[in-house]
């Protein structure tokens, strides 16, 4: 995109402007990316600011190798290593921005479709972080293997074999977690019944 490219080198110039516009328009991709890795909206907003100091020093370093996207996404997913690392404790995640917004549906179907996101995510968030992140920025960033594998610096290949073994795992919670439903759900029935 040409207008982004020379966003960019106006951004190396030094042009506070430019640096100004350019995190207008990455600041809500950014913010998102934080909030599915960290779950937590404060260390999100937390992430998102150090993202951008670290781009606003490392700018001149971007050569144009790969995708500005895929460089900026790299940048965030280290930024929220980092925190992860540090903080050692995981929270839930927060899915409010991932709210139906539509009026058409009635209340139980969204209820039903918001208990079955967080579900999901509970699952995903379960996940090893080798497998967690490939499976965010592929699945929920909309990012190809070959993009995953640069910003995790890793092969595509492993990406590919990443993505398998996490949806293998994703698999077998769900199984489980219906097995669980079943017994509960026969359990609930033999008592009601007073067989």
């Amino acid at each position: 995109m040409p207008e982004l490219d020379a966003l960019i080198h106006r951004c190396q110039q030094g042009e506070l402007a430019a640096f100004t516009e350019l995190f207008r328009h990455f600041e809500a991709r950014v913010y998102r990316l934080a909030l599915t890795i960290l779950r937590d909206e404060h260390d999100a907003e937390d992430a998102m600011q150090d993202v951008f100091l670290r781009v606003f020093k490392q700018i001149r370093s971007y050569h144009g190798d790969a995708a500005f996207e895929t460089w900026l996404t790299a940048i965030v997913v280290n930024t929220c290593r980092d925190r992860l690392r540090r903080r050692k404790v995981r929270f839930a995640i927060s899915l409010d921005w991932l709210r139906d917004r539509s009026s058409d549906l009635d209340v139980a179907h969204i209820v039903n479709q918001r208990q079955q996101q967080r579900q999901l995510w509970s699952m995903v968030d379960r996940l090893e972080e080798k497998y967690r992140l490939p499976l965010i920025l592929h699945y929920h960033e909309g990012f190809s293997c070959d993009e995953v594998g640069r910003i995790l610096n890793l092969p595509t290949r492993t990406i590919y074999s990443r993505l398998n073994t996490a949806r293998v795992q994703l698999r077998r919670m769900l199984n489980e977690q219906s097995k669980a439903s079943d017994a509960s759900l026969w359990e609930t029935s033999f008592i009601e019944n007073g067989n």
